[in-house]
């Protein structure tokens, strides 16, 4: 019976297998071949099997194998274990297998998982599990807009199990909000949670701009505790905190160099709220975020509500700020209660506003944002303005944008974005299309470039030589190509822009320095930071226990007795009667000689005179003789000096030798 049982489970082992199909065989390939080859088949394939060339179900289902077959194929530790135990590695297969092994020995209900605790894994759904490809090439690049909270957890925990209602809340608390949400099947992740440096399970981290940043977890925390933690991962730089008018000012001006949108929210709480954070962390990338607080209640607050029109302390208000000078916010959304503020309504007026009346294509977002890719009906057209980054190029830009702002009605509706690039920053990206300008160069006016992106790296454009001359005669131009009077006659390759506001390399080493250190400050457990601390101080007060009492053991009233000298060494004994006295560490004094000294003195310098000629120098001419030649039984003592010490140490060494001559 054990052995019917037996085969039973491998039989159901090689049917998940067949369903799945051998990936090598789906792309058409051998076990042996290179990673090239894998993406190449992998492109035809799909290129042919494609759902938008055949309408049928079947290559629907021929693609989604094809697509699953490259994911495990291109993944060298999934592809080993593919070609190692023939599986792969799929949650959902793996479920389906377990499911069935359970129903056959008869024990599914019982324990709720296979080998778990009444495992319950449907409080993890299936859309949050996050695999090693999904956190290698799709949250990772996520992550700079939108933070992800991971749960890692075991079939084997039980800890894990206690942990499901609090899970559950802190989802409802924060997937309405925009926090990424992921969860991590330690026993079927195991590469990823080496990736993660992750050591055991329940664990739960944050991803946040690419690092990971781990949470202590303990029996006593709750989903506050979680989604407190969740809140202060972000990082504080996304919103600025203004508490006067001048700093108002001062932050909505710095659009001229940040290119950027400046919203600027007052709010009823001391801190921003989560929402607040999480929106100006998605759209970094084009506006500036600011935090007023209305509970202050100071007279620099007081005269910052009165300048922006705020009479409700108790209601958030949202107020967005272009390009144009002198004038109030473009747009502002006000709500009575924080709660009725949804994050839909957030994107909502944003996104309205999201870009300046006249922006600068300084980035690739930007490019994508007001030029993005379109088909040929709508098409989407972009006008952009080439100018360099000098200053005597500000005039026609501020020309030119109170030329977008005045014709917008007219503009309106036809799908056309204006814009103005420094092309001496983004040379490499105008390069294309400046090399098929047939004209020349006109001193009456500017040139206009207009181009439709109809593919990601591929564009048709048009030069218009000469349009922009502040006159109406600029309008009839461009709307000549807009209903396609004027053809886009030319096509290039559309590149990368540079992104003009990258971090510096002391920012990013500032950041790295930081992450390293928390890094090290998590896996310090509270013990051992305690043991730490703990040897530092008692060595510090070791340390500080003996100078003061090598300070105080000192009599100061010792030292008064005598007026001390320029380069004097004071006498330890403290007898002023001494202090003129020869001491060897004051050069300032000399030694007097007794009678028995000079006598002593002058038998050295016999002695001298006596070893004088016993004693040679040794060169290396004189090494063969002295050295090499010398007699049985008799020994060379080599004194090794230098031109200031030779005679003083040539007596003292006659001395010791005379004995031996």
């Amino acid at each position: 019976m054990l052995l019917l049982r037996i085969g039973v489970l491998l039989l159901l082992s090689v049917v998940v297998r067949s369903e799945k199909g051998d990936p090598y065989e789906v792309l058409g390939i051998n076990r042996r071949a290179s990673l090239k080859e894998i993406k190449s088949a992998y492109k035809a394939l799909a290129k042919e099997w494609h759902p938008d060339k055949r309408k049928d179900d079947a290559a629907s289902t021929r693609f989604m194998e094809i697509a699953e077959a490259y994911e495990v194929l291109s993944d060298p530790i999934r592809k080993e274990r593919y070609d190692k135990f023939g599986t792969f590695d799929d949650v959902k297969g793996f479920e389906d297998n377990a499911q069935r092994a359970r129903s056959f020995y008869g024990f599914g209900g019982g324990f709720g998982g296979f080998g778990g605790f009444g495992f319950d894994e449907s409080v993890f759904e299936y859309k949050y599990r996050m695999s090693y490809q999904q956190y290698q090439f799709k949250i990772l690049e996520q992550s700079n807009t939108k933070p992800y909270i991971v749960y890692i957890y075991s079939n084997y925990c039980q800890m894990c199990y206690r942990f499901h209602p609090q899970w559950k809340r802190v989802i409802a608390d924060l997937e309405p909000l925009g926090y990424g949400i992921a969860t991590v099947n330690g026993n079927r992740e195991q590469n990823l949670m080496e990736k993660m440096r992750i050591s055991h399970v329940p664990a739960l981290v944050a991803i946040v701009e690419g690092r990971i940043i781990p949470m202590r977890v303990d029996t006593s925390f709750s989903d506050r505790t979680i989604v407190t933690f969740a809140q202060k991962v972000i990082p504080s730089y996304f919103m600025t905190k203004i508490n006067s008018a001048l700093m108002l000012s001062r932050f909505v001006e710095q659009w001229k160099n940040s290119n950027k949108i400046s919203v600027v929210i007052f709010g009823a709480a001391a801190n921003p709220r989560i929402r607040y954070l999480l929106a100006a962390m998605k759209y970094s990338q084009f506006a500036r975020f600011a935090y007023v607080s209305l509970s202050e209640n100071t007279e620099e607050i007081r005269i910052l509500r009165e300048s922006v029109d705020i009479k409700c302390v108790q209601c958030e208000n949202i107020l967005i700020y272009g390009d144009i000078e002198h004038e109030d916010a473009v747009d502002r959304l006000s709500i009575s209660e924080a709660k009725k503020l949804t994050m839909e309504a957030i994107d909502e007026f944003i996104e309205k506003n999201k870009v300046l009346t006249l922006p600068r294509i300084s980035s690739q977002a930007m490019l994508d944002e007001i030029c993005p890719v379109s088909s040929r009906s709508p098409r989407h057209l972009c006008v952009i303005l080439p100018v360099t980054s000098h200053g005597s190029e500000t005039e026609h830009v501020d020309a030119f944008r109170r030329y977008v702002k005045d014709t917008q009605t007219m503009w309106k509706g036809k799908k056309v974005n204006f814009a103005y690039m420094y092309v001496d920053k983004q040379k490499d990206w105008m390069r294309p299309f400046a090399e098929k300008r047939k004209g020349e160069l006109k001193n009456e006016g500017r040139d206009l470039l207009v181009f439709w992106r109809l593919e990601y790296k591929k564009a048709r454009f048009t030069w218009l030589e000469g349009a922009w001359t502040g006159h109406k005669e600029t309008d009839d131009l461009i709307m000549n190509v807009v209903e396609q009077r004027k053809r886009l006659d030319e096509t290039c390759t559309v590149g990368n822009v540079n992104d003009e506001y990258g971090l510096s390399i002391f920012t990013r080493c500032s950041r790295a320095f930081w992450r390293m250190w928390e890094v090290v400050w998590f896996h310090l457990s509270n013990e051992e930071t305690y043991m730490f601390l703990s040897a530092v101080g008692t060595l510090f007060m070791i340390m500080s226990i003996g100078w003061l009492c090598s300070y105080f053991n000192e009599k100061p009233s010792d030292f008064k007795k005598r007026k001390p000298k320029a380069n004097d060494v004071a006498d330890l004994t403290g007898d002023p009667t001494t202090t003129n006295e020869w001491h060897p560490d004051d050069p300032n004094t000399k030694k007097k000689e007794s009678e028995s000294s000079k006598q002593q003195s002058a038998g050295k310098s016999k002695l001298a005179a006596v070893m004088k000629p016993l004693i040679h120098e040794l060169r290396a001419e004189t090494y063969f003789g002295m050295i090499r030649l010398l007699k049985p039984g008799c020994r060379s003592m080599i004194l090794l000096v230098d031109e200031e010490n030779k005679d003083a140490l040539l007596n003292k060494f006659s001395q010791y030798v005379y004995p031996l001559r």
